[in-house]
């Protein structure tokens, strides 16, 4: 069972997942202005006035200041308020998904992370520390670095949404972290040759789409599944540019039939394989072995 501490380590992983989500909104609207995101104050977008600290409690400043601007009362657009929840979502899903409250709370649970962990997974640390705290801590690396993975996938998909282009900066730091998470993350295994032939068996059949039918993948969404590939592996891939086209395909259905598109237009398709890595990085191995156990 959850004690108070499973909660309050829940709770608090909530709270930071918003406010990230709140720097998130940061980053979304400045990197494709080319406006900096590291100094600087918050401001209006409307009437450009400085934001206090008030006015950027996630979440909570939407809803008690009505959804407007305090100063110049214009409307704030909800998906502020969606990237703070998704958020808040995704470090509570990496959280309960790598790093189970259980572990904080009894010698039990602790011990249970070291039940499938190898000394490789385990690293230097394994030699001399307790037999649960390198598995603890492996587990905290993992969550992490996943939380940063699904961050990085959130500028990504509305960032696209919003200009149809993929900035390279976040895709290369989404292989960055593919190459971190070789050895120390949830997609560890060390073996890289997997990883480096992900980088390749989708990115270089969707290139080749792209360059002789115009408009099939934009070279945008080309990189990220690139580096996606590398993150991820090449099986992992594989299911999450699958994922990524059906869910991409139903939404352009969706346009089409609510006439939002014409058959000739396009739509920013990064998001669906945003959300194609994120549930394959989650969920690829367990799809992968459902789709296998029919044959």
């Amino acid at each position: 069972m959850i004690n108070a501490l499973g909660i309050l380590f829940l709770v608090a992983s909530g709270i930071l997942g918003a406010v990230i989500g709140s720097f998130l909104n940061v980053v979304i609207y400045r990197l494709p202005r080319g406006i900096g995101f590291v100094k600087g104050h918050s401001f209006c977008p409307h009437c450009e006035h400085q934001l206090k600290a008030l006015d950027m409690v996630p979440v909570f400043s939407y809803l008690f200041l009505g959804r407007t601007c305090r100063y110049c009362h214009a409307p704030i657009s909800a998906r502020y308020a969606l990237v703070e929840v998704l958020g808040a979502a995704s470090a509570l899903l990496c959280y309960c998904a790598l790093l189970p409250p259980v572990a904080f709370m009894l010698p039990e649970g602790a011990a249970s992370l070291t039940s499938g962990a190898t000394a490789s997974e385990l690293g230097l640390l394994a030699g001399w520390l307790p037999p649960a705290v390198p598995a603890l801590i492996a587990a905290s690396i993992s969550a992490a670095l996943l939380f940063i993975v699904f961050c990085v996938l959130l500028l990504v998909s509305f960032i696209d949404a919003d200009t149809m282009e993929i900035p390279d900066s976040l895709s290369i730091w989404l292989a960055a972290l593919g190459l971190i998470g070789m050895g120390l993350g949830p997609f560890a295994g060390y073996d890289w040759p997997a990883h480096v032939i992900g980088a390749f068996c989708v990115s270089l059949p969707m290139l080749l789409l792209a360059l002789f039918i115009p408009g099939a993948f934009g070279l945008g969404d080309v990189k990220l599944m690139a580096a996606a590939g590398l993150l991820l592996g090449w099986q992992l891939v594989i299911v999450a540019v699958f994922i990524g086209i059906l869910i991409g395909g139903i939404y352009g259905i969706f346009l089409l039939a609510t006439r939002r598109k014409g058959r000739k237009e396009h739509f920013a398709f990064g998001p669906a394989l945003c959300m194609g890595i994120a549930v394959s990085s989650l969920l690829g191995n367990t799809l992968m072995n459902w789709y296998l156990g029919f044959f």
